[in-house]
């Protein structure tokens, strides 16, 4: 029984030691300087990103454009069908049938390649974009002493002091070194 008296004096005694060690440690390791950088910003509003969007947008304006002349092509073929389809004996009316089925797998085809397409195009200007701000990031970060920065939109960050945010800088940055 006295040793476990002894023991919780001993802990009771030490544990205010302990706690200003381990404060102390803690004030080592603080984070005083914290900021934030909305990339969905510096992929809209850079040089390269404005450009590139520009790009993506006229890439799928054609694309769409492609997929939009083949569609109207099938539909007028199907509405062809329908009016002789009275006419045709029952071989050939499948025969067609068959034909515009085929038509219509290529349609289907072209459209889901034109959206592979933009968003393999897409992720490699995100990725770029992302790579380039992540260098000018980690050199203001440097420059002012900043220990973290992260990355803000909504689904991350509900609130952020406008004061810590650095996205404006970054931009201006960017468009100097990536032109």
């Amino acid at each position: 029984m006295r040793r476990i008296a002894r023991f919780l004096l001993s802990a009771a005694l030490l544990a205010p030691i302990a706690l200003s060690v381990t404060d102390a440690q803690a004030a080592d390791h603080s984070i005083d300087k914290v900021a934030v950088v909305e990339v969905q910003r510096l992929l809209l509003e850079t040089t390269q990103g404005s450009k590139a969007k520009k790009q993506l947008e006229t890439k799928f304006t054609k694309g769409q454009a492609k997929l939009d002349k083949k569609n109207k092509d099938l539909q007028k073929q199907v509405e062809d069908l329908q009016a002789k389809a009275a006419m045709l004996s029952q071989p050939e009316l499948m025969r067609r049938q068959e034909a515009l089925g085929i038509k219509y797998q290529e349609v289907q085809q072209l459209y889901m390649e034109l959206q592979q397409d933009i968003s393999n195009s897409e992720a490699m200007l995100i990725e770029k974009i992302y790579k380039n701000a992540s260098e000018i990031v980690t050199q203001i970060a440097k420059d002012d002493g900043i220990q973290v920065v992260l990355v803000k939109s909504p689904m991350s960050i509900l609130y952020a002091n406008p004061k810590i945010d650095i996205t404006n800088r970054v931009i201006i940055a960017y468009d100097k070194k990536f032109k």
